[in-house]
């Protein structure tokens, strides 16, 4: 026999009850270990990585209990609205741009991760030309290949590359002199660099680092734990570094980094403690740069150009990815008024 019309829909209304307070509770559940734990265990890291997913059930639980008329469970969602909204809502919020308060110059600063297999050097060219950056921090850039990068890129006359191995070597291009260069400290940053540059009379060092990659699942099933482990703990070695050589800095700093982590990580929130994030302070909208397949749009934001307190970001934005899986982010900044 049949089901009655009836039947099904008080099924349904029961379903969507369940799976919604079970998704509610889970929520619920999750956050309050991201407070008491944060990253401290790698499948709750893991969890905190892709935390903008996590919501994504909100967006037909809200419809689907509106439609059945289930009141309770869309005063529920409100708690996972709120919590997204406390995550994101810096980047969701519209955040001006800023002119310049004083008639100094401005320093454009680009942070691109070409990929190490992509060889279109006029696209990447045009992605910089694009963005009329003036310093360009980059990472994947196989030391064979700088030779031809360069040469794709004869306004940038100062340049700087530092390999770590066959297809991870970070490097700068500039228009403004290079003062000095130095590795960063190898272990536990072995993708690191950091240039002093002179820009009209004053110095300012730029970091370039490439961050322990979320490479776990190239991995076989049965190491994706142990390498996800090694990922997370890796990468917060690496934050540690680079926190010590902020913190040790002698001119206003820059960092450009591919850092593999997302705005709701732990080693994220270290990093935002002592720098500000200049996309997240002068820009709109969720920033992803990272692009995965056949997807059509970038799903994370893993890209940054951060700055110390005496610098001051006026404008930023994210760039063409000039045929690499990373979407470069440009800021332009200023050095703070003395």
């Amino acid at each position: 026999m049949p089901i009655s019309r009836r039947k099904l829909k008080a099924n349904l209304s029961y379903s969507l009850k369940f799976l919604g307070w079970f998704y509610i509770g889970s929520i619920i559940v999750w956050f309050g270990l991201r407070l008491i734990f944060f990253d401290q265990f790698w499948w709750l890291a893991l969890l905190n990585t892709i935390a903008f997913y996590l919501f994504v059930p909100v967006v037909f639980l809200l419809p689907l209990g509106m439609l059945f008329r289930q009141r309770r469970l869309v005063f529920g969602l409100a708690i996972p609205i709120a919590i997204f909204v406390g995550l994101f809502g810096d980047l969701l919020l519209p955040s001006f741009s800023r002119s310049g308060l004083t008639p100094q110059a401005t320093v454009n600063v680009m942070s691109f991760n070409i990929l190490w297999s992509n060889e279109n050097y006029d696209r990447i060219a045009q992605a910089i030309a694009a963005a009329d950056a003036d310093i360009v921090g980059f990472q994947e850039i196989r030391l064979p290949n700088t030779a031809v990068l360069t040469a794709a890129l004869p306004d940038y006359p100062y340049t700087t590359f530092h390999q770590s191995d066959l297809y991870h070597t970070v490097g700068l291009v500039s228009r403004f002199p290079i003062v000095s260069t130095q590795p960063l400290p190898n272990p536990p940053l072995e993708r690191g660099i950091e240039v002093v540059v002179d820009i009209n009379g004053e110095l300012l060092s730029v970091i370039v680092a490439h961050l322990a990659p979320n490479n776990m699942p190239l991995f076989p099933l049965n190491r994706f734990a142990a390498e996800t482990k090694d990922r997370y703990t890796r990468r917060a070695a690496e934050v540690e570094t680079l926190s010590q050589e902020i913190q040790n800095r002698r001119y206003p700093t820059v960092v450009v980094c591919d850092c593999n982590m997302t705005d709701t990580s732990q080693t994220y929130a270290q990093l935002r403690s002592i720098l500000v994030d200049s996309f997240q302070d002068v820009a709109w909208g969720l920033g992803h740069t990272l692009r995965i397949g056949a997807i059509p749009f970038p799903v994370q934001r893993l890209d940054y150009v951060w700055h110390t307190a005496d610098l001051q970001a006026i404008k930023a934005h994210v760039g063409d990815h000039g045929g690499s899986d990373h979407q470069p982010v440009i800021t332009q900044l200023q050095f703070a008024q003395k």
